[in-house]
């Protein structure tokens, strides 16, 4: 297993904090964690790990957090967590998630600095930590949006309270390294075999949040400015037909610019039905056009006891422009030694048209520890970048049956 990479400037706020007198420091200590088993009734993977071998990769996580009050108005937080390496589909990674230094100079204003989390999902502060929501797994057709969880630079929250309702503005800017995965069904760059690659990219993130927030509901709406860039080399490059053979063509940018817009809500109903749902919507301008998407679901849950039964509905699309590229290189007809290529360029246009639907429940076994088992089924479309295409085949019109059973826990 790789040691991470730590970017240093995560870790200087935490470092001061600890430099104070230890008689200053008040000290806690949490940790969380998610056992999680799924399998599927395809050969192939999904979601990187899961098939009809079944897989304890896809969810299992574990993590703890070190919380430091320094005072009234400051405190420190770092949180490591050990998961399935972002750079490899067969190590674990040992990583900081976390590594912040929080002021609060009144009680409506909040300044975090160092490596914070991403504000961009209802959950995304909170993905982890699967004793916090419901579902097996939240839906990948948004959550997969954005590779992207965590940066390293600065968050201002401004809170405005009412008596029914709090209002909160939040604004961070930030950068960090993150990797992107890749899976070509007959070739890699490096090999004339399938198999998945890694790339590491350059991120810039700015963002504005607005979110609405009482006891019972939450109504988010977020909109961010995404620049991505890799050492020494161009993205985005063109692929263009040349003589009836698909390749890269002249140009790519040093860098891309990549707007993403989001916006979710989690209302109580009558009957005390929770509806919670999400959109997002990015838009990107390379050779991967397919990740200019949008992806939304909708769910259902009620909290009987200690069950609390669940459904929802997901989907993820790519614009219609990319998905008909994707299959006019699909669909190639080309002399047998470039197959392999035409296939790997469809490949790399990284298509999305797939929905979801899931039922599932969770049981709590205690205010810490619960149980999930979750049934979902997967249906792509023209074709699904969630999913590992076997040779010789595709991902279009794939319908995927997913079993999942995870214990989740807090301590």
């Amino acid at each position: 297993m790789m040691s991470p990479k730590l970017p240093n400037i995560g870790l200087l706020p935490f470092l001061a904090a600890l430099a104070l007198p230890a008689q200053a420091v008040d000290l806690t200590w949490s940790g969380f964690g998610t056992v999680g088993f799924a399998v599927s009734d395809q050969s192939y993977n999904y979601q990187r790990f899961i098939d009809n071998r079944g897989t304890f990769k896809r969810d299992t996580i574990l993590g703890s957090q070190l919380d430091a009050r320094l005072s009234p108005q400051w405190s420190a937080t770092i949180q490591a967590k050990v998961a399935p390496s972002d750079h490899s589909d067969t190590d674990w990674q040992a990583s900081l998630a976390w590594a912040f230094i929080s002021w609060r100079p009144s009680d409506d204003w909040l300044i975090r600095a160092g490596k914070i989390r991403l504000p961009l999902m209802l959950n995304t502060e909170n993905h982890d930590v699967g004793a916090t929501f419901d579902f097996a797994r939240l839906p990948q057709e948004v959550y997969s949006v954005s590779p992207l969880t965590d940066l390293v630079g600065l968050g201002v929250s401004k809170t405005w309270f009412g008596e029914s309702m709090d209002w909160i503005a939040e604004v961070y800017a930030g950068k960090v390294e993150t990797n992107w995965r890749y899976y070509g069904r007959e070739m890699t760059p490096e090999q004339r075999s399938p198999g998945s690659w890694f790339l590491t990219y350059n991120i810039k993130s700015t963002g504005l949040v607005l979110m609405a927030r009482s006891l019972e509901n939450t109504f988010r709406i977020g909109a961010h400015r995404v620049e991505a860039s890799r050492d020494g080399a161009k993205i985005g490059m063109p692929i263009v037909n040349v003589g009836g053979i698909y390749q890269f063509g002249n140009g790519g940018d040093d860098k891309v610019v990549i707007p993403l817009f989001t916006v979710g809500a989690s209302v109580l109903l009558p009957a005390d039905i929770k509806m919670s749902g999400e959109y997002a919507r990015i838009k990107i301008d390379s050779s991967s056009e397919g990740l200019n998407r949008w992806g939304a679901y909708l769910s259902l849950s009620k909290r009987m006891g200690a069950w609390t039964p669940y459904v929802y509905y997901a989907k993820a699309k790519s614009k219609d422009s990319a998905l008909a590229k994707y299959q006019a290189i699909n669909g190639n007809v080309v002399p047998a030694p470039y197959v392999a290529s035409q296939k790997f360029f469809a490949d790399i246009i990284i298509p999305y048209d797939q929905s979801t639907v899931a039922l599932g429940t969770t049981y709590r076994l205690t205010p810490s520890a619960l149980l999930k088992a979750e049934w979902s089924q997967a249906n792509t479309g023209v074709a699904s970048s969630l999913v590992d295409a076997p040779s010789g085949s595709d991902s279009s019109h794939q319908t995927i049956n997913v079993f999942s059973l995870s214990y989740n826990f807090t301590f």
